[in-house]
Order: structure tokens, then sequence, then C-alpha cells
């Protein structure tokens, strides 16, 4: 692994396990066992380590979304876009858990952030759309879908928090419980041909 990846993966175990403020770029130096010196030659700042960091995980979201455009809509894969997310923020969990202060800090990722939530809206419509179409979902009634979409966009921003504050459950199923959350909402109004596929899909 190059130097500079190296550092970026380090950082990353760090910020995701101390805390982003906790964490200084020295620190990330001496965990590699390298001068602060070979650090700086990649990063001259930790600002820079954090943008990284950020630029990688929306890389990685965009990929997920992208994988739905260029595919015909299909009911399965909707389950599988938010499992795709929920695993990319929880590796990269630092962000979400100081998305405040990381977007008051960064105009970069609090325009990104900004635009990545309408990116969502838009697809959560589609799916909305073709789901009604196709019969699994009832129709929709004086906007009634809003406050669902709202409400998972809400667990996609915040699940991260809880998940980290109060969850006790096993570890590996940590992300499993989060999916089925956003889950439970989405299929606040499936008709019964949507409810029969959805647990043909999760057997």
């Amino acid at each position: 692994m190059k130097t500079r990846d190296r550092i970026l993966h380090q950082a990353l175990l760090l910020f995701n396990d101390a805390g982003v403020d906790q964490v200084s770029a020295l620190e990330v130096s001496r965990k590699l066992d390298i001068s602060y010196g070979n650090l700086t030659y990649h990063f001259k700042r930790k600002d820079e380590i954090i943008l990284t960091l950020y630029a990688q995980m929306q890389k990685e979201l965009d990929a997920s979304m992208n994988h739905l455009v260029q595919r015909i809509f299909e009911e399965t894969y909707y389950l599988k876009l938010v499992n795709e997310i929920f695993d990319v923020i929880w590796k990269y969990r630092f962000i979400y858990l100081n998305i405040n202060s990381l977007m008051n800090q960064f105009t970069f990722i609090r325009q990104t952030e900004k635009s990545y939530l309408a990116t969502r809206k838009n697809i959560l419509n589609k799916a909305k759309k073709f789901l009604i179409e196709e019969g699994y979902l009832k129709p929709e009634i004086d906007d009634n879908y809003r406050m669902v979409i709202q409400n998972l966009n809400m667990i996609l921003s915040a699940w991260i928090i809880d998940a980290k504050l109060f969850y006790d459950g096993d570890e590996s199923k940590k992300i499993e419980s989060y999916a089925s959350l956003f889950y439970s909402i989405a299929l606040t109004n499936v008709t019964e041909k949507g409810r029969k596929r959805y647990q043909q899909i999760m057997e």
C-alpha cells in the first residue's frame, strides 16, 4: 500500500475510533511510524485528510446511486441500494457523527451534502413512482409520500449517531437493524402484493 493510502487508512481508523477532533495529523504519523514531514508531503494539513476521506465516501455513495440509474427499475434493487448506503456511511462514520461541525467548517462538504440530499430525494421519488405503478405501493393521496421520503432521508442522515451512542445489540447485526428501520418506514403504504414481494426478497 502506498504511503498516501496508508495515511488515509490509518486516519479513517483513528477518526472513527476517537473522533475527528481528538486526532491530530501528528498522531496519525506516529501510528504509522513515519515522520511528520513524510505525512505533510502528502497532506499539508489534517483538513486535507478529512476532505480526501469525505471525497472517497461520496465517490462510493455515488457508485451506489449510479448502479441504480444504470439499471432497469426493479423493486429488489432498492433494498440493495439502501444496504450499500448504510455500509458506506458506517465505513466513514466519523463524518456523519460530526456532520454539523464539518458542514460549518468546510464549504465543500456543506454544498455537497445539500446536493446529495436533493439526489436522494430524486431517487426516492422515482422509486415511489415506479413501485406505485407496479402495484407494490398504495396510490399517493394528498402528497402523503412527501413526509415518508423526508423521514427516510432523516434516517439516512442520523441513524449513525443513534447506532454509535445507543445500540447495544449484536455488533454484526447493527447495520441490518437500522436498515430494517428504514424499510419499516418505507413499507408504511405497501400493498398486499408489495408485502408478499418484500417477504420473498428478504427470505
